[in-house]
C-alpha cells in the first residue's frame, strides 16, 4: 500500500492537470464563441439562444448527481473514477463535433438542444470523476490548492491557445467567427484523447474499499448537504463565480467591438485577460496559504468586483484597444483563482464527511459543484443574453443605437460585479479553517492515500 505522506510528483500533477485542457475548451469558448456564433451566425437570435444555453444546463441538475453516485459507489478493478473518465472520450468527441462544426446556414432549435444535451452529459462524465479523484490523491489543505493551482495554469494556457490560433487565422486567412470555432472543436477532439490519456496512465487511482460497491443512491443525501451551511456557502460561491465569469466571455467580443470599437483584436485582448489572471494565480494561491482559502476568496472577489467597474468610463472616453487592453488586464487579475480556492475547500469539506460518515463522498459533492457551476454559467449566458435581447433592445448581427449601446455596456459590467460582491460575502466567516482542516486530517492519518 502507499504510504500516506507520499506526495504526487510535479509530473503527475502535471498529467492529472492535462485534462484541463479539454476542460478549458468546453467552457468558456462555449460562451465565448459558439453561443454567440449560433445567435449571429446561423440565425437563432440572442434570446432563443440564450434560453436555449441556460435551460440546457439545467439538464445536468439530474445527470451530475447521478454521475456522482455512480463515482461513489461503482469502481472497477481499474480504481474508482479512470473508467469514467475514459468513457467520457467518444460521448464528448462525438458530440463536439456536430456542436462545433454544424452544416448548413442556419440550424433548427431542436439540433442546438439535442447535441448541447448529449455536450453537457460528456462534460459532466468527465468533470465529475476529475474533481472527485483530488481528495482519493491529496490529503494536506494546501496540497489540494496546488493540484487545482496547475489543473487552472494548463486550462488558461489552453484558452491562450484557443484565442490566438483563430486571431491568426482570422488576420493571415480570413477565417470567419464559424471557421475559428471549426478550429476550436479540432483542438477539442484531438486533445480529449491524449490528455485523458496521460492522466489515465501516470495518475494513481488508489483501490476501492469493500463497502463502496455497497453503498446505494440515497436522496436524502442530497437533502443533508443542502443542509450543511458549510456546503451551501461553497455551492452558492461557485455559482456566484460561474456567473461572473461565463457571463464575461460571453459578451467581451459584443463589449469589445460595441463598447470599445475593437473587432480584429478583441480575441487578443481577450487572451491578455486571461494571461493577466494566469500571471496572478501563484499571488492569489500564496496568500491563501498565509492566511486562509476563504480570505483569499474574499480578496480576489473583492478586486474583481471593483475593477470590473473600469470598464464603463474607459468605454465613455471613447474606447479603442489600448483602454480595453488596461481594463483587461487589472480586471484579468483575479480570473481563475477563485476556482482553485473553492475547489479545493470543497474538498476539504469531503475530507470532513469522511470522518463523520465514514463514506466517501468526493463524487456526489463534486457532482454538486458541477451542478453549481454549470446553473452559474447557464445563467451567465441567459440572463445577458435575454437582458440584452428584450430589455437593452441589442442587436448581435445588426445596428444599435447609442442607448442600446449603453445598455450593453451595463450589463457587461453589472452581471460580474454583482456576482463577485454576493460571492464575497457569502464566504465571510467561512468555518472550516486550516486548524479544523488539520484536526481532521489527523483523524484520517492511517488513510492509505497520496499526499
Amino acid at each position: 500500500m502507499i504510504e500516506q505522506k507520499q506526495r504526487l510528483s510535479l509530473p503527475r500533477v502535471l498529467a492529472f492537470s492535462s485534462i484541463g485542457m479539454p476542460l478549458a475548451a468546453v467552457g468558456l469558448p462555449m460562451a465565448v464563441f459558439v453561443a454567440p456564433m449560433y445567435a449571429s451566425e446561423l440565425g437563432l437570435g440572442t434570446t432563443l439562444t440564450g434560453l436555449i444555453f441556460m435551460f440546457l444546463r439545467f439538464w445536468d441538475l439530474g445527470t451530475d448527481p447521478i454521475m456522482g453516485w455512480l463515482v461513489d459507489t461503482r469502481p472497477t478493478r481499474f480504481g474508482r473514477v479512470k473508467h469514467w473518465i475514459a468513457a467520457s472520450v467518444p460521448v464528448l468527441g462525438i458530440s463536439a463535433y456536430f456542436l462545433f462544426m454544424p452544416d448548413g446556414d442556419t440550424v433548427s432549435p431542436p439540433y442546438l438542444i439535442f447535441w448541447l444535451a448529449v455536450f453537457w452529459l460528456g462534460y459532466t462524465m468527465l468533470q465529475t470523476p476529475h474533481q472527485s479523484w483530488v481528495p482519493l490523491i491529496t490529503h494536506t489543505y494546501d496540497s489540494r490548492s496546488r493540484l487545482f493551482m496547475w489543473r487552472e495554469i494548463i486550462s488558461t494556457a489552453t484558452l491562450l491557445v484557443l484565442l490566438i490560433v483563430p486571431t491568426i487565422l482570422a488576420i493571415y486567412y480570413d477565417f470567419g467567427r464559424r471557421d475559428q470555432v471549426m478550429v476550436m472543436g479540432v483542438i477539442l477532439i484531438i486533445g480529449l484523447p491524449l490528455t485523458v490519456g496521460l492522466a489515465l496512465k501516470f495518475v494513481p487511482d488508489p483501490p476501492p474499499t469493500p463497502e463502496s460497491s455497497n453503498q446505494k443512491f440515497n436522496w436524502s443525501l442530497l437533502g443533508a448537504a443542502f443542509k450543511d451551511p458549510t456546503i451551501v456557502r461553497i455551492l452558492c460561491t461557485e455559482i456566484l463565480v460561474g456567473i461572473a465569469i461565463a457571463a464575461t466571455g460571453g459578451t467581451f467580443l459584443f463589449a469589445a467591438y460595441w463598447g470599445f470599437g475593437v473587432s480584429s483584436f478583441a480575441p487578443v485582448i481577450l487572451m491578455v485577460f486571461f494571461v493577466s489572471g494566469f500571471a496572478a494565480m501563484p499571488l492569489w494561491t500564496w496568500l491563501s496559504r498565509r492566511t486562509e482559502k476563504h480570505t483569499a476568496l474574499i480578496a480576489v472577489c473583492i478586486w474583481s468586483a471593483i475593477t470590473f467597474t473600469t470598464y464603463l468610463p474607459l468605454s465613455a472616453a471613447g474606447g479603442g484597444a489600448t483602454r480595453l487592453m488596461i481594463a483587461a488586464v487589472v480586471s484579468g487579475l483575479g480570473y481563475g483563482t477563485p476556482f482553485i480556492l473553492v475547489r479545493s475547500m470543497m474538498a476539504d469539506v469531503i475530507e470532513r464527511e469522511k470522518v463523520r460518515s465514514g463514506d466517501s463522498r468526493a463524487g456526489l459533492y463534486y457532482s454538486l459543484m458541477s451542478g453549481a457551476y454549470k446553473t452559474g454559467a447557464s445563467f451567465a449566458i441567459g440572463i445577458p443574453y435575454i437582458l440584452l435581447g428584450l430589455v437593452v433592445g441589442f442587436k448581435a448581427g445588426g445596428e444599435n443605437t447609442p442607448e442600446a449601446i449603453r445598455g450593453l455596456m451595463y450589463v457587461f459590467v453589472g452581471v460580474p460585479v454583482v456576482a463577485y460582491t454576493l460571492a464575497a460575502m457569502i464566504i465571510r466567516g467561512y468555518p472550516l479553517t486550516r486548524k479544523a482542516q488539520a484536526e481532521t486530517a489527523a483523524q484520517l492519518a492511517t488513510d492509505d492515500t497520496f499526499d
